[in-house]
């Protein structure tokens, strides 16, 4: 499935953008404060959110007085929310909650490089939501990320809804014959309905053995629509993902 135009223009669209950013990350704390060229971690998401164009508002959502007082000093907006949120979705709902959004984007602060012209395209993308569905983003994994839990795998429908997500290499590959392995970016769209029931259900058994929230979704009865690009995401969880990444933007020491 391609990404699609829409008629109607973006600035009548009303997009909320909301990061969730919490300090104490369990496989690399502190994260959203990561400095890279001088630039926090979770000011990278933000700076390239703002560059869209697409999003009236711009807020990172944190649980750390640290954060909100880094995010501020760069030039942005955030704001504080509870320290007892079971999910980063959960967090944006809170910070969501004064806006009069019809759309609302979570939009991870550990993917840095996320094209601008992907969050137009997914902007895009948003009025196909009703308030049972929820968008997201796909791409084809690579070699390594097969195998890797930290990152996230997706099965799909022939209609491009998600089946099922897992830190898993999935399908499973009986036969040895290859296929495709599609791979989850951490980027979510809702309707402002849609949000609020996504968090109205408690988080569910498969959301707490995987870890992934978006199977609280699926788990009740939710639709996820999954748009697929040839991007390829590079999300942030360990300390050789940020040194990796700051070798790019950075070059050698």
């Amino acid at each position: 499935m391609t990404f699609q135009t829409v008629g109607e223009s973006m600035e009548a669209l009303g997009i909320l953008c909301i990061i969730p950013a919490r300090f104490a990350s369990s496989r690399l704390a502190g994260k959203p404060l990561c400095m890279i060229r001088g630039v926090p971690l979770v000011m990278w998401a933000y700076n390239g959110a703002v560059a869209a164009g697409v999003f009236e508002t711009v807020c990172v959502a944190t649980d750390d007085v640290r954060i909100l007082d880094a995010v501020r000093q760069h030039g942005g907006t955030a704001c504080m929310t509870s320290p007892h949120h079971v999910s980063g979705t959960d967090r944006v709902a809170e910070a969501a909650a004064p806006y009069d959004a019809r759309y609302i984007v979570n939009l991870q602060g550990d993917e840095p490089s996320v094209p601008v012209e992907l969050l137009v395209e997914f902007a895009r993308n948003l009025t196909r939501l009703d308030d049972n569905s929820l968008l997201t983003c796909v791409s084809h994994a690579t070699i390594r990320g097969k195998e890797n839990p930290n990152v996230v795998k997706v099965v799909c429908a022939k209609n491009g809804d998600a089946l099922y997500f897992s830190r898993a290499p999935i399908p499973y590959d009986r036969d040895g014959n290859g296929g495709e392995i599609l791979t989850h970016w951490g980027i979510y769209g809702f309707t402002a309905q849609s949000l609020k029931r996504f968090c109205s259900f408690p988080a569910g058994s498969l959301e707490m053995r995987e870890k992934l929230e978006q199977l609280r979704a699926l788990e009740n009865g939710m639709r996820i629509t999954c748009v697929k690009t040839g991007y390829t995401s590079m999300g942030i969880d360990t300390q050789e993902d940020l040194d990796s990444f700051r070798k790019r933007v950075e070059g050698p020491a």
